[in-house]
């Protein structure tokens, strides 16, 4: 008899895999937390599966934030005639569709992981207090880069 077949293929030096924020709290916090919200949301799964390199991904995205609130403010041309075309509310509907799509692109970054706790049935942890936290966070952040823009650039 093979001895290799009778070791145990887990180590049990190695840590549990981290469980992460359900993908149902994300989407709820990007839909009305916005983008700044989903950046830090996604950003505390990834610190959880010790990921560092993810966090070019979320500086990218929250420089994308910042010139999209610059754009507004600064009524950048192309956004200004769309703007035009959709409506009072389209800088409100941009915000959010920018939230949705760092959502998916978020989602897509942590998709293993969700599909791995989905098949064993692990329970993901409460997002109450952090997703509260991060949406006061962020709210407070877009009220932070709204006033430079308006003070400095406009």
């Amino acid at each position: 008899m093979r001895e290799s077949l009778l070791t145990p293929s887990l180590s049990p030096s190695r840590a549990p895999a981290a469980i992460l924020y359900s993908v149902e709290s994300s989407f709820l916090l990007a839909f009305f937390g916005g983008p700044f919200a989903i950046i830090l949301y996604s950003a505390l799964n990834s610190w959880k599966l010790r990921r560092p390199l993810d966090g070019l991904v979320y500086l990218a995205a929250l420089l994308l934030s910042v010139a999209f609130i610059v754009a507004v403010k600064t009524r950048y041309a192309p956004l200004a005639g769309l703007m035009l075309a959709i409506g009072a509310s389209a800088a409100e509907l941009l915000w959010r569709a920018l939230s949705m799509v760092l959502f998916a692109l978020f989602y897509l970054m942590h998709r293993k992981q969700h599909r791995s706790a989905v098949l064993f049935g692990a329970k993901a942890p409460s997002p109450w207090i952090p997703a509260i936290a991060f949406a006061v966070l962020a709210h407070g952040m877009k009220l932070g880069v709204l006033y430079y823009a308006k003070a400095y650039l406009v």
